[in-house]
């Protein structure tokens, strides 16, 4: 049996919650989806910088909106959590039938444009990677700059994920002849799903917020590497594709994803 995923390419409104919820509330009633995946910060926006510390509460009342209005279906969307008394970070919530989990991302890009670390802490590796089960189907949830590194992915297929989500907030870079941001990211989700056999989600926002553009461009990679679908460039867009397990077992049956050889976490953790 299939599973149906919506990827909702929003553009949120910076700080603006109220705004921004009511947008996720009248995509999930409207979906015919299983399963509907909004951007990284997508109840907030991304370029908070100090306004993170105004909307954090308002972000973390609307879960119980979004609770109340999801019905049967799985709503992966993004947030500001306080994990303690002024401990915030940067976050996603997975809404299931069976349970209401949190991620948190792991590398905070600090570089260039990126400010994340001034604002938010990092979750930790040895507690908060988890894989959700959803329909039959086990994924995990990257966020973003996770994905720009291989061992939260990794990890997260070694402990049984079949599928990744991918939230993210990713801004133009700069513009060639091609969008170079894009094609990056093409290289880099194919990798991931060809070397771990797994279906690879991608749901990025669009549009502009303070001086910066995200791109958009959402899009769905198979276990063999290949592009399902893709949503609009420079555009809101929802795009409701279906995946399935055999193109898991296509992968693992003629892969060498079995064979993980300790050693060689060993060494880089020595380094």
């Amino acid at each position: 049996m299939g599973l149906k995923i919506e990827l909702a390419q929003i553009k949120p409104k910076l700080g603006d919650v109220p705004y921004n919820l009511d947008k996720h509330i009248e995509i999930i009633q409207t979906s015919s989806a299983d399963c509907i995946i909004f951007p990284e910060l997508s109840l907030t926006g991304y370029v908070l910088r100090d306004l993170v510390f105004d909307v954090y509460k308002e972000s973390e009342k609307a879960v119980h909106k979004l609770l109340d209005n999801k019905g049967k279906k799985c709503v992966i969307a993004g947030l500001v959590k306080e994990v303690r008394p002024g401990i915030l970070r940067n976050s996603v919530v997975i809404l299931t039938d069976e349970k209401t989990n949190y991620i948190y991302k792991f590398y905070l890009p600090t570089y260039g444009l990126f400010e994340e670390r001034r604002y938010f802490q990092a979750g930790d590796p040895r507690t908060d990677l988890i894989v959700n089960e959803y329909k039959g189907y086990k994924f995990g949830v990257v966020i973003c700059e996770d994905a720009w590194h291989y061992e939260p992915i990794e990890a997260l297929a070694l402990m049984g994920a079949d599928l990744i989500f991918v939230p993210a907030a990713s801004p133009m870079r700069r513009l060639s002849r091609s969008l170079v941001i894009k094609d990056q990211w093409e290289a880099l989700l194919k990798a991931h799903s060809i070397i771990n056999g797994i279906w690879s989600i991608f749901v990025n926002t669009v549009g502009s917020q303070e001086e910066e553009f995200f791109w958009g461009g959402s899009m769905v990679i198979s276990p063999l590497g290949e592009i399902i679908t893709s949503a609009k460039l420079f555009e809101e867009d929802r795009v409701i594709t279906e995946i399935n397990l055999d193109e898991v077992r296509k992968n693992r049956f003629f892969s060498s994803f079995r064979e993980h050889l300790q050693g060689f976490h060993e060494v880089l953790h020595k380094l």
